[in-house]
């Protein structure tokens, strides 16, 4: 396909905390209607974006673009079928892993299902770029409306780890209402581990039981895998939590913060995480208190847990937060925000370590509705920031990191 490059000027917004930014909108092969992206940044630099197509004669198929300089080269087909569940918010995924290995998955009805639910993973692995794929895993949750996805992954020394929530107990009396479904099953974190080849070394449970349909996020650094996500604690407390994979055992689930939010349900917004030299950092979205904010923290090695959270929002955010580490040991964390003209912007700033935060920039007008803009992602590649959301279509754009102040 043609290389298109288009210089556009966002942000116009009564916030004055909001910087006009200038972005580079890359064309992608993704068609209308394209739907259920993902973004994802391998350890060599390979930048993938991923999505869902409508096929004309019914039916979905996985898609997939890797990025050469500004421009994505033609699409590839990693599996077509019609029985796909395809959601907004439990998205299918290309992920590189390094070399020409990369590892894909996407979400299938189970054949006794009732309802629009009753649906489980299927995972493929590629050692030739995705020329050819074969399966290496599959999941479903217990119960004709239990279901397993909200997949995550990260690239390990000899393999990678892949982590996903599965229903257990779905029949408990206990279940309450949800957004992602009619009412809300119980619902536990679990870690897969493939080696090199793709094969299947280990399946185990990471949290007993955690928030049933918010997204979550892996990043590795210095030897230690981190994983995030939404817990689901004694009281209805959605708050995040994490867990350390060392020495092959995951660790405890901890709090990155407490910060009390209390909801009788899955608010379908994810934590974000990305790793650097002093460790990760974290973004996520609360509306503990009745107060909606996006938030940020960065891990501390000294004492082993989260440095206090710090504010990035401008006043109403959304969520749906990304984050990347910085040459300087700094983050860019995005979200989506409502401007106090009521419109929806991507946004981004940076987010310094000691708790200083840069200029609000725009990054891309988005639609309102949540299952209209998906869940925004963002990578970094050298010095560039690159932002994937959904607008009708699939859409991209890139921005240099040293706009951010």
């Amino acid at each position: 396909m043609g290389r298109r490059a288009l210089f556009i000027v966002l942000g116009i917004s009564a916030l004055a905390t909001v910087a006009v930014a200038e972005v580079r909108l890359l064309d992608t092969p993704a068609p209308e209607k394209s739907s259920s992206y993902d973004l994802n940044a391998g350890p060599d630099g390979t930048i993938v974006l991923s999505w869902v197509d409508r096929l004309n004669g019914g039916g979905h198929a996985l898609r997939f673009a890797e990025l050469d300089g500004d421009e994505w080269v033609d699409a590839t087909t990693v599996a077509s079928g019609e029985d796909w569940f395809v959601n907004w918010i439990d998205h299918p995924a290309v992920v590189p892993l390094g070399a020409d290995r990369l590892a894909a998955h996407w979400l299938v009805h189970d054949e006794d299902r009732q309802g629009d639910y009753g649906y489980g993973i299927r995972l493929v692995f590629s050692e030739d770029r995705g020329a050819t794929w074969r399966e290496v895993f599959r999941a479903s949750g217990e119960g004709v409306d239990g279901y397993a996805g909200f997949v995550a992954y990260s690239p390990i020394a000899d393999g990678f780890e892949m982590a996903y929530l599965a229903t257990f107990g779905n029949d408990d009396a206990e279940a309450t209402a949800a957004g992602h479904g009619e009412v809300e099953p119980r619902m536990a974190l679990r870690s897969a581990r493939f080696d090199s080849t793709g094969s299947l070394a280990g399946d185990r449970q990471v949290d007993a039981d955690v928030c049933s349909c918010c997204t979550t996020a892996m990043a590795g650094t210095a030897g230690n895998l981190f994983l995030a996500f939404r817990d689901r604690r004694e009281g209805e407390f959605r708050d995040i939590s994490f867990a350390r994979l060392e020495k092959d055992r995951w660790t405890a689930s901890e709090l990155v913060h407490r910060d009390g939010w209390h909801i009788r349900g899955c608010p379908t917004n994810g934590p974000a995480l990305a790793s650097g030299e002093a460790g990760p950092a974290v973004a996520w979205f609360t509306a503990a208190g009745g107060e909606s904010r996006v938030l940020a923290a960065f891990w501390n090695t000294g004492e082993q847990r989260f440095d206090a959270p710090i504010r990035v929002d401008d006043g109403s955010p959304r969520g749906w937060a990304g984050v990347a580490i910085l040459d300087d040991g700094t983050a860019a964390v995005s979200w989506v925000e409502r401007s106090d003209a009521g419109a929806f912007e991507l946004r981004v700033r940076r987010v310094a370590r000691k708790g200083s935060t840069g200029t609000s920039h725009a990054v891309a007008p988005v639609p309102a509705g949540r299952s209209a803009v998906g869940v925004p992602k963002l990578v970094r590649h050298a010095d560039r920031l690159i932002f994937a959301w959904r607008d009708g279509r699939v859409r991209t754009a890139v921005m240099s990191a040293s706009l951010l102040d």
